[in-house]
């Protein structure tokens, strides 16, 4: 069996699980093909993957600093709030909100910063004349464990140019530990115009038509499935909040499943349910059900078109017995028309945090989390597959639990 080494390739799924003062958080991040050779990966890191074998998995621990930049005091800035500026045309003149994170692009006068500048900050606080800017990555304070589980190795031949990846900056750049609020205080991610839609015309017309397609490609669903599973026993009481054609619930498992949507037909095609119900929460926000009443209560790729969340998220904590799951699922797909503005507004990391806070004020006091899946391979199958260059869908979980 071929050994990973500066002569072979890998293929090398990684976890890396972190904690905050909201709960547990998982990132799976797929590395599709590692060269030990060119690309760079931490040194202690690249020592235990030496003569690993496919099925083999080795665990690392970084202290805070040790896998991504440390925290520094001289990246903690004021900055004049004229100096602040959403350059999309669609968000224009809104102000800097404390705890959200922006593109650094929204920032002038620093040094190295373009309005290309993607890297995000957060708004630590605001003043009458500026606002407290985190240049420092989400994680910096934050210690994280990292698996490396090595799914394939196969030989090279010889090596040639390409390009060279940073591995850990693939897995922790661009948004983990943005699900994290700041300690002092929530987000501030409400605005007057946050729960505004493109077309606000009435849901029942949009949904009157089945739309028998699936939101996610089929490894992405796959991957919501394994991680709802986690959650999941036999015999369970299933509320499928939103539901369509699909609950993205594994079939392996004999679960009793209401699914609440907009359009029966696609209730009907939905092999999963046990029990079916046509509500359009945002006209009639109402769960008429007995509380205390489901083991789990899941919501995919939907959420983003309520109009009152917060509502909805109060009622689920109700309905749950002890014990029961929250589950939410996002990813970065939806109906253009349908979503809110707010929901646009945020980083797709931020999301999750957003979630988690809405939880916690509908009630959820338990243990709570997050999981996220990305770059996992999309089938060839796939209408999309050359489009995304092979890439699935990715998948974002928060979860919580009613004590």
């Amino acid at each position: 069996m071929v050994e990973f080494n500066e002569n072979s390739f890998a293929t090398i799924k990684f976890t890396l699980t972190w904690k905050s003062g909201h709960g547990i958080h998982e990132e799976k991040f797929l590395a599709r093909k590692v060269n030990a050779w060119r690309d760079f990966l931490p040194e202690e890191l690249k020592e235990q993957l030496e003569g690993t074998k496919s099925g083999e998995s080795v665990t690392v621990d970084f202290s805070a600093g040790a896998g991504v930049p440390k925290h520094e005091l001289s990246k903690v800035r004021n900055i004049p709030h004229r100096k602040f500026k959403i350059r999309s045309h669609q968000f224009k003149n809104q102000p800097a909100r404390t705890g959200r994170f922006y593109p650094q692009g929204t920032l002038t006068g620093l040094p190295g910063v373009y309005p290309q500048t993607a890297i995000p900050f957060r708004v630590l606080d605001r003043t009458g004349t500026d606002i407290i800017a985190d240049l420092n990555h989400p994680l910096a304070k934050i210690p994280f464990e990292l698996k490396s589980e090595v799914i394939n190795v196969a030989s090279k031949d010889s090596e040639t140019g390409g390009r060279l990846t940073h591995w850990l900056e693939e897995i922790c750049n661009w948004g983990p530990g943005m699900q994290a609020a700041p300690k002092k205080q929530p987000v501030d991610f409400i605005h007057e115009d946050f729960f505004n839609r493109p077309d606000d015309t009435a849901d029942a017309s949009f949904y009157s038509s089945p739309r028998l397609i699936g939101h996610i490609d089929k490894q992405a669903s796959k991957n919501l499935q394994s991680i709802y599973k986690r959650f999941l026993s036999p015999e369970m009481k299933v509320l499928d909040l939103m539901s369509s054609m699909e609950s993205h619930l594994s079939p392996d498992i004999e679960l009793d499943i209401t699914g609440l949507g907009m359009n029966m037909n696609e209730l009907r095609m939905n092999p999963s349910l046990n029990g079916k119900v046509v509500q359009d929460l945002n006209i009639n926000p109402e769960l008429n059900f007995k509380n205390n009443t489901f083991d789990a209560i899941t919501c995919s790729l939907s959420i983003e078109y309520l109009t009152d969340p917060a509502s909805i998220l109060k009622q689920a904590h109700a309905l749950l017995a002890p014990g029961g799951s929250l589950l939410i699922g996002i990813s970065n797909r939806w109906f253009p028309s349908k979503v809110t503005q707010g929901w646009l507004e945020m980083h797709e990391f931020e999301r999750m945090g957003y979630l988690l806070q809405l939880a916690e004020e509908s009630g959820f006091k338990g243990e709570k989390g997050t999981v996220s899946i990305r770059n996992d391979w999309r089938p060839v199958t796939d209408k999309h597959f050359v489009s995304t260059r092979g890439v699935s869908d990715p998948v974002y979980v928060v979860w919580c639990k009613k004590d």
